[in-house]
Formats: C-alpha cells, structure tokens, sequence
C-alpha cells in the first residue's frame, strides 16, 4: 500500500509468503521474552519457546494467543549477531527439526534486499536495529551504532520526552545517510527496515526508540535532512528483511512453512510460507 506525505510516497512493502509476527512478548511464567534474553538460561528458554509454539501454543502480552497458523511449522531459519553465541547454536542444533543459520547473521536480507531494489534502479538497504543502523549498497555498507545517552531505551515513556526523542532519532538518521551519501552517490530508491509492527501505511507501531509508535513522518523527514530526494521508498519489518534470506536459502526449498527468528538486541520473527511457483515479488 502506497501512502503519500508531503511529497514522498512511501510503500509498504511485504514479501509474498511471509507473515510478520510479535514474538518478543511471549509470556513465560511472571515475564515476557524480551525480559529473558540476557539470562543465562536463554537458550534453554528460548528452545522451549520454539517447541511450545511448534505445537500451536504460546500467547502474548500485546496480542493474546499466537495465530493458529504458526502450528506445524517444519523447519527453522535463524539470524542476528546473537544467532552465533555458542550457547545458542548447540541449543538450536539440539531441536527435533531441521534449522538453518543466516550466511550474513549480522546483515541478514542485504543480498536478496539489494536484489530486490535492482528492479527499481540504485539502491539502498537501511536496517534501523535495536542497536546499530546498518546502510548498504551494491558496493558499499556502514554501521552507525546507537547512542544511548541521546536515545535510551524505552522503558516507562513520558509524554514530554517524545518530541525530543523523535527529534534525536532523526537527527541521527538523516546525519548518517548523509554520510553514507558520500561514498555511494545519491540512490534512486531507497529500502527501509524498521525495529517494529508497521501497518499498512507503513506506520510503526511501539519499538524501543521512544516517541517511533505511529511517527508517520519519521522517514521521509529523515531522507529529506539528508538531502535526498529518491523516486521510491520502501518500508518493512526487519523480520521480514531477515524473512528473504530464508527464502533464498536452497536448504529451505522444499520445506512448507518456516519459523524465521532473528536474535540480537531483541528478538524479531516471521514465518514463510512457500509457494513453490512463487519467487520474491516487487511491491
């Protein structure tokens, strides 16, 4: 769906056969994931998340029981920089079903995520992570780590402190695009992952940047402070940018529905499901 600010449009793109899921509020126990995943035991909870939601189970605090379509899932694709802490990988490889690991844990959709921009002209894929935001082109990629003292981490949110925070958020972005801007030229059209629910307006919903929840401005305010003025935007939901690796994953190709998770500062998911005479689609 396309939706018109000022003078961008911006679309939000979702990739044909995969679902965006909330997952980061499981409840275990008196605690959400997201509470567990600097724990010791996390492996050990978060295999016991999979097997439970494998069973069709599981229920979160912002949107009560998960959809009965993640039941059944036969195979598990895994990315983000946590993916390989060893006590994670000899969990995930303990798990009674096929799992994959990304090849770029770290980077997880930039092949398949610039592939896509191709069909568009030059491009640029921009991952907003919890912690870093991560630009890369067909030759050329940056990290720009996030400052916590000018963004902390959202815990108990003050109405005052939100026209600031949106403000510190775009000053970051649209200062490290700008920079990025000057060893990979001026991009034609531009792909953006976000750290959040979006709607169909590409809207973002709650994240941990404080003051993001229904900033429907933040993008094309950032691009514009950068300088740049791109023909097309795309907006979508990091688990889903991590989705298209999975997609492309030959290991993956014959399995009917796949759990994709992805393991950094929080933890994002989706899941796939293959049509076998469908590839990645344009928006």
């Amino acid at each position: 769906m396309e939706a018109h600010r000022g003078n961008e449009t911006i679309t939000r793109y979702r990739p044909p056969g995969v679902i965006p899921l909330e997952l980061w509020d499981l409840r275990i126990n008196d605690h959400i994931l997201w509470e567990m995943m600097n724990g010791d035991n996390f492996p050990k909870v978060l295999c016991g998340i999979i097997q439970k939601l494998r069973r069709g189970e599981g229920e979160t605090r912002s949107e009560g029981p998960v959809p009965d379509v993640i039941k059944g899932f036969d195979s598990l694709f895994v990315s983000g920089g946590r993916s390989q802490e060893p006590p994670v990988l000899a969990a995930l490889r303990e798990l009674d079903l096929p799992v994959c690991f990304s090849r770029t844990p770290d980077h997880p959709g930039s092949v398949p995520g610039l592939r896509l921009l191709g069909g568009f002209g030059a491009g640029w894929l921009c991952d907003l992570g919890q912690s870093a935001f991560k630009i890369c082109a067909a030759s050329q990629s940056m990290k720009f780590g996030r400052d916590l003292q000018r963004m902390p981490i959202r815990v108990e949110v003050s109405m005052e402190s939100i026209p600031l925070q949106r403000q510190q958020l775009r000053d970051w972005l649209s200062e490290s695009l700008r920079i990025f801007s000057i060893r990979a030229g001026v991009p034609e059209v531009i792909l953006f992952a976000l750290p959040s629910r979006l709607d169909d307006a590409a809207v973002p919903e709650t994240s941990s940047y404080i003051g993001m929840a229904g900033d429907d401005r933040l993008i094309p305010d950032a691009i514009k402070a950068a300088g740049l003025n791109p023909r097309r935007v795309l907006v979508m939901n990091d688990a889903e940018l991590a989705a298209l690796d999975g997609l492309c994953e030959p290991e993956l190709q014959g399995r009917a529905k796949t759990l994709v998770i992805t393991l950094g500062f929080g933890l994002g998911a989706a899941l796939i499901l293959r049509h076998p005479s469908k590839d990645i689609g344009h928006a």
